[in-house]
C-alpha cells in the first residue's frame, strides 16, 4: 500500500521509515531505532474517572500506521505513546493505561509530537532529537496531565493533555 507519493516517487512506510533517511545520507532517527511494533494484547485497561495528574511510567512508543483524515484509503506513520500510572490503580489492581498519538514529525510548534517532546525534555534541535534515547525516557517518572472526553456513542475515554518530568525532592 503506498502512503506517500511526491513528484512521482511513491514509497510504503517500510520505505519511508528505513530507506528514505538512509538514501538522504542521514543516521536512522530516535524512533527508527527504538520504536517497535506489538500486537494487541487484547486486555482492556480501565478509564480513569476523575481527570487530574497522575504519576505514570513510559511503557513504550510504538510506530504505527492510522488511516488519515483525508483519505481513509491512505495509512500515515503516527507514534503510540503508551503510559500507566505507577500510584492509582483501578478496582482490580492494575495500573490505568494512557495512551496519546502524535505524528512523526517534530519542531512545528503545534505538532503533536513538538508538544508533547518539549513538555518532557524542553525544546531540542535537529541533532538533539536524532540522539534522543527512548531508554532515557522510560527510566524516568512523568507527571500526565488526564482528561475525560465522551464519543458520539457516549463511550467515555481518556485524553493526556500534557506530560512532564516529576520534580525529584532535593
Amino acid at each position: 500500500m503506498i502512503y506517500y507519493s511526491c513528484k512521482g516517487i511513491e514509497m510504503t512506510y517500510q520505505d519511508y521509515i528505513i530507506k528514505e533517511p538512509v538514501a538522504q545520507g542521514e543516521t536512522m532517527g530516535f524512533f527508527a531505532q527504538h520504536g517497535k511494533f506489538s500486537a494487541n494484547s487484547g486486555k482492556k485497561y480501565s478509564v480513569t474517572e476523575l481527570q487530574g495528574t497522575y504519576i505514570c511510567a513510559l511503557i513504550d512508543c510504538e510506530a504505527v500506521q492510522v488511516k488519515s483524515f483525508d483519505d481513509p484509503n491512505v495509512l500515515v506513520p503516527t507514534f503510540k505513546w503508551i503510559f500507566e500510572s505507577t500510584e492509582v490503580r483501578d478496582n482490580d489492581g492494575q495500573p490505568f493505561r494512557l495512551i496519546t498519538y502524535t505524528k512523526t514529525y517534530y519542531g512545528n510548534d503545534k505538532a503533536k509530537l513538538t508538544i508533547l517532546l518539549d513538555g518532557m525534555v524542553g525544546r531540542m534541535t535537529s541533532e538533539q532529537f536524532q540522539d534522543l534515547d527512548m531508554d532515557v525516557l522510560k527510566a524516568k517518572q512523568w507527571q500526565v496531565v488526564v482528561g475525560i472526553r465522551q464519543k458520539m456513542n457516549s463511550e467515555i475515554f481518556n485524553v493526556i493533555e500534557t506530560v512532564k518530568p516529576v520534580k525529584e525532592l532535593a
